[in-house]
């Protein structure tokens, strides 16, 4: 890596974490639909390096555990062209995309896929690197960049001094290593005595107008992603197992950019522990409890002290510690959110109709999702293990939930079976 800076320390977790679960991908990315005909490979090479300008380790091949970097790449060793079934449409396009996803990268970190040919006028950029090469606030970034929007994220970020041993330090370093110690009871979402992988994920989206949720947050006096995660608790309730004791507990990314890296490329994120009520009967309850759920995201980013843990542990067992939170005894799932331009940007003089994401899924993990906004528009990516029975209602269910809180918070006077729907 170019720099030992917060985004190198975090990324590191993520290749060590990746070279403990081989068989686990740790791509994330996303695939921008555009209107208009297919580049020519000049056109996308010219892309690769505008890309690979805007962050140097975009420059590298994969390396070995323990190895530095194995030299610089060339624009085609990141490109693959993908020419999909005629008039094929979504269902060609996003077979296509699951296909691209079953097979990881290797000599490279990062990679771009053409899709085209499933329908007049139209192409697909998919676009996906290593997770500890780049969050998911770095991939629209890079998106930005490619589209040659302003604002592109600086390429370093200045160094920072070590914070000072304080008591409130210390007490937020003891616990860290308690709630790493202490025994956790999240509950699985597949089958009994199934573990996950079962064979390659699903991927499904869905998507609703981004100001219709956060109608729906006002209403309710909580956050745009309050509203996202009540939902999904709600819509988790079928594959909640009978009699089932412990927590439906999320993982939830938290951007730990600061004000000298908050344009910075990298990987600047942390996971926070959030408990999802699916048990509780009706959205409107779901969304109150979520939000007390969620009141350790917005204080820990106001938290210096919030990473103390690996910023104290030697760098050599970031990625036990990183596999131990993610271990699906004590962690359900993982539920990010990445917010996007607010208005429609154009990719090679064209303009780009959707940003679809793409999210990872964590070793022994069922089930994984992401919400990306693009152009006020809101995208649910559900990433399913195979052996998650009816993983295809998922995204229905979610929607649901929003149409239940969307009845009881914005038209209150409306009769509403909203308890019914969402249970």
């Amino acid at each position: 890596m170019h720099d030992h800076d917060d985004a190198t320390a975090t990324g590191e977790r993520w290749f060590d974490y990746a070279a403990v679960h081989p068989h686990t991908s740790m791509e994330i990315g996303g695939v921008a639909v555009v209107a208009g005909p297919a580049p020519s490979t000049v056109e996308l090479h010219s892309l690769i390096d505008l890309i690979r300008a805007a962050h140097p380790p975009l420059r590298d091949r994969a390396r070995a555990r323990g190895a530095n970097v194995g030299g610089p790449t060339e624009p085609a060793d990141h490109l693959e062209e993908i020419a999909l079934p005629v008039q094929g449409g979504d269902v060609a396009l996003h077979a296509a995309i699951e296909r691209v996803c079953a097979q990881p990268l290797t000599d490279v970190t990062w990679g771009m896929t053409l899709l085209h040919g499933h329908r007049d006028n139209e192409f697909a950029l998919l676009l996906r690197a290593h997770h500890g090469l780049l969050d998911g606030m770095s991939l629209m970034g890079i998106t930005l960049a490619a589209a040659r929007e302003p604002g592109l994220p600086r390429r370093r970020t200045p160094p920072v001094p070590s914070p000072s041993w304080t008591t409130a330090r210390v007490r937020a370093l003891v616990r860290a290593v308690t709630g790493l110690a202490l025994p956790a009871h999240a509950i699985s979402l597949g089958p009994a005595r199934v573990q996950a992988p079962t064979g390659p994920p699903r991927r499904l989206w869905v998507h609703t107008p981004l100001p219709r949720m956060k109608a729906i947050a006002r209403a309710g006096g909580t956050s745009l992603n309050d509203v996202y995660l009540a939902a999904l608790a709600g819509a988790l309730r079928p594959w909640l197992p009978d009699r089932a004791t412990g927590t439906v507990r999320a993982m939830v990314p938290l951007n730990t950019r600061r004000s000298h890296t908050s344009t910075a490329l990298g990987n600047f994120h942390r996971g926070v522990p959030v408990a999802l009520p699916c048990h509780l009967p009706t959205a409107t309850e779901r969304l109150a409890a979520t939000h007390l759920a969620t009141a350790n995201i917005r204080t820990g980013r106001r938290d210096p002290d919030a990473d103390v843990l690996f910023e104290t542990l030697p760098t050599r067992w970031h990625g036990r510690a990183l596999a131990r939170a993610l271990d699906p005894r004590r962690t359900t799932m993982v539920a990010t959110h990445v917010p996007g331009p607010a208005r429609p940007l154009e990719l090679l003089g064209h303009s780009i109709r959707a940003l679809l994401p793409l999210m990872f899924l964590p070793a022994g993990h069922h089930l994984s999702v992401c919400l990306g906004e693009y152009a006020g528009t809101a995208y649910l990516a559900v990433v399913a293990d195979p052996g998650l029975p009816n993983a295809d209602e998922l995204p229905a269910l979610w929607l649901a939930e929003l149409d239940a809180l969307e009845v009881v918070l914005t038209h209150p006077r409306r009769p509403s079976n909203a308890g019914a729907r969402s249970a």
